[in-house]
């Protein structure tokens, strides 16, 4: 609901991870290849296209991902990534808050320099390739990120301090903090359309889950925060067993988890774990019919099924099939799609989106002029009826395959220019997840022999399942529904007229 919040100080010159200040102790004259971390857990390796995927876990609990990957970029995608996010701000007082500290933690000075306003812009600057932004919180996490302007150690080392001290020693100075609340402020105002209009489809389509649970906006209290509230709440969740560091790029794994050890070994928790807020999903609570009036907002008509987020497949090559199957079911159905609706210049389609929002939903959905929200449904209905039912052909899903793998096959062509950043967000959701990170050379590796395996019946099939997997809902959002007294029987009655069975009217 609030994903596209939060995406930290607009830097014009940085990619700068999250935000941290200078470490006290400096690197001058420091031997990077002579440091040790103190304790590390076992290591657990998955073989990638790129190199060996490294991941593990200090003595104090903080985890780390290392992909080493040769490329033409010139350094190292590094990533500091926070558990908690807006699901952890329960406490009153603190709506807005994680989001906040996000912001802080590029302006405030540390304790061992609490005269140094911006410190890690200062330092981390020179070091640092230019971004859009350097920082994002979503509802379960706040996520810090550079890309390095060389892969020398001692560069990463001076990063990685950074983050450290943003992690551990901030001093919240109120010059800091009243800066950044004019920061939060005025990009919450830019977003807040979208944001509520996302709130509210979430909360029609998604009872229950995270994204619904948090307020769209949920950034009240960020004018008004005493610097004691803050400080809790970053104290609470800024721990070594709730953060993760990643490095991608052309780097000694061995070597990067020396210096990752060398800076965050010491790190002691100092306070209670944040309690876990469950967030069941209850599909009983999806009514089976919504509408928007927003007179500003937009016109478009959508199914969706949404379900509990699945467990990851079991296995590497579980996963991999899960990923291709999604894939191709979308590329088949938007083709369908776009045959059945005759008209290319139209926006409508189909997707799968899996987890992040915590949940798993497939929509179809049509855009349309004003007055035609009538015909749209009826569209949607029969086209989802009639694939729930009858289903696509060999041909159909053949020429699907087809498409996935030149689509796939691009895909690895241009894998090598996904900035070494990118993948260090891809790896920190997936080891999050409990997920692989499964890279375009692969996907392309196997779909042959997975494609062959699937024939339409199968598809059809597995489609059919994925439908009645989750609970269905039929959405139209419009601003001629301002007019109408209770436009929800109307939309109801269009949609059953169009169903071609019983079996396909709404439920009751």
């Amino acid at each position: 609901m609030r994903k596209s919040q939060g995406m930290g100080l607009r830097l014009a010159c940085v990619v700068l991870a999250a935000c941290l200040p200078l470490v006290t102790t400096g690197c001058t004259g420091w031997n990077p290849h002579a440091a040790v971390p103190a304790r590390v857990a076992k290591d657990v390796t998955a073989r990638v296209a790129t190199g060996r995927v490294v991941t593990g876990r200090l003595a104090n609990g903080l985890r780390y991902a290392i992909l080493p990957r040769r490329s033409d970029q010139p350094g190292l995608g590094l990533v500091m990534r926070n558990e908690g996010g807006f699901i952890a701000e329960r406490r009153p007082g603190e709506r807005g808050l994680a989001h906040l500290i996000e912001h802080i933690a590029f302006l405030s000075p540390t304790r061992g320099a609490p005269d140094d306003l911006r410190r890690f812009v200062r330092i981390g600057l020179p070091l640092t390739l230019p971004a859009p932004s350097a920082g994002s919180t979503s509802w379960r996490e706040s996520n810090y990120y550079l890309s390095t302007r060389t892969a020398r150690a001692e560069d990463l080392y001076t990063l990685l301090s950074l983050f450290r001290e943003s992690a551990t020693d901030l001093t919240f100075r109120a010059d800091a903090v009243d800066t950044a609340r004019g920061e939060v402020v005025r990009e919450m105002a830019d977003k807040r359309l979208g944001n509520a209009i996302h709130a509210d489809y979430v909360t029609a389509i998604a009872p229950g889950s995270p994204n619904d649970v948090i307020d769209a906006q949920n950034s009240d209290d960020v004018p008004t925060a005493g610097i004691a509230a803050i400080r809790a709440l970053y104290e609470r969740l800024y721990r070594p067993d709730t953060t993760m560091i990643v490095v991608v790029g052309d780097v000694d794994p061995a070597l990067a988890r020396a210096l990752i050890g060398k800076r965050f070994s010491d790190w002691r928790r100092r306070a209670a774990p944040p309690r876990r807020v469950p967030t069941p999903f209850n599909g009983a609570r999806i009514r089976p019919v919504s509408a928007s009036a927003r007179p500003n907002g937009r016109r478009t008509a959508l199914i969706s099924v949404v379900m509990p987020t699945p467990a990851p497949a079991a296995g590497r090559a579980g996963q991999v099939r899960a990923v291709l199957i999604d894939r191709l079911a979308v590329r088949a159905i938007n083709g369908w799609i776009a045959a059945a609706a005759g008209d290319a210049a139209a926006r409508r389609g189909a997707f799968i989106e899996n987890g992040d929002p915590g949940y798993r939903q497939i929509m179809v959905w049509t855009d349309f002029a004003p007055g035609g929200w009538r015909d749209a449904v009826g569209d949607l209905r029969r086209w989802t009826c009639d694939l729930a039912t009858d289903g696509l052909s060999a041909a159909e899903w053949d020429a699907a395959k087809r498409d996935l793998l030149a689509d796939l096959r691009q895909d690895a062509a241009a894998a090598g220019r996904t900035p070494n950043v990118q993948l260090a967000l891809d790896l920190s959701h997936a080891v999050a997840d409990g997920r692989r990170l499964i890279l375009p050379d692969e996907l392309l590796r196997r779909a042959p022999e997975m494609l062959r395996s699937v024939d339409a019946r199968a598809a059809n099939g597995w489609w059919r399942r994925q439908w009645r997997a989750g609970t269905e809902h039929l959405r139209v959002e419009a601003p001629e529904w301002a007019s109408a007294a209770d436009p929800l029987p109307l939309i109801r009655a269009a949609a059953d007229q169009a169903a071609g069975t019983p079996a396909c009217r709404l439920r009751d």
